[in-house]
């Protein structure tokens, strides 16, 4: 956070192992869905993932509890519904890694919440793939409906996908046969 790169993106997202699901498998559990910390219900009936955010730190960026947000770097951006408490420290932001993804633009747009999308690609060594991080620098932007809206019109099979509005992505969206 003390970085040159912290001027352009000044939050530090913190991504934990999810408590409702183990990565995407349950990720479509409606029971969990429904809990407040399970996901975030946006304007557009949608269920994001949620991004916890200090208080403060929403405020500053004018968003609200239940507002959808861009999280971004860049190296993309995730959608996320804001979830808006003290529980998490000034400059810092929570998201679980694991959700289902659900792109927008593959590779730059992903309505799912993958947060995993846009942590740094570097591994722990060349015989080993695992992550080298625990955090990394993003900032957070409200999302308005004339930019839903915006999305809708330029990439419309992004939003053609089969989706329930009680467990998420349908089977058929995301497998091909």
């Amino acid at each position: 956070i003390s970085s040159k790169r912290a001027e352009k993106y000044p939050l530090l997202v913190l991504s934990n192992h999810p408590r409702w699901r183990m990565h995407a498998q349950g990720d479509d559990i409606t029971w969990c869905r429904e809990l407040p910390t399970g996901k975030v219900r946006g304007f557009d009936g949608y269920q994001y993932e949620p991004l916890w955010v200090n208080t403060g730190d929403a405020a500053a960026r004018g968003i609200a509890d239940g507002d959808i947000v861009k999280v971004y770097n860049e190296r993309g951006v995730v959608l996320a519904g804001a979830y808006v408490c003290e529980r998490v420290m000034p400059g810092a932001v929570s998201m679980d890694h694991g959700a289902r993804y659900d792109p927008i633009i593959p590779g730059e747009l992903d309505r799912g919440g993958v947060i995993n999308t846009i942590t740094p690609h570097s591994t722990t060594s060349k015989n080993a793939t695992g992550m080298a991080v625990s955090s990394f620098l993003v900032e957070i932007e409200k999302v308005t409906p004339a930019m839903m809206e915006e999305w809708k019109k330029q990439y419309p099979e992004a939003f053609a996908r089969p989706y329930d509005s009680g467990a998420g992505l349908r089977f058929d969206a995301w497998v091909k046969q």
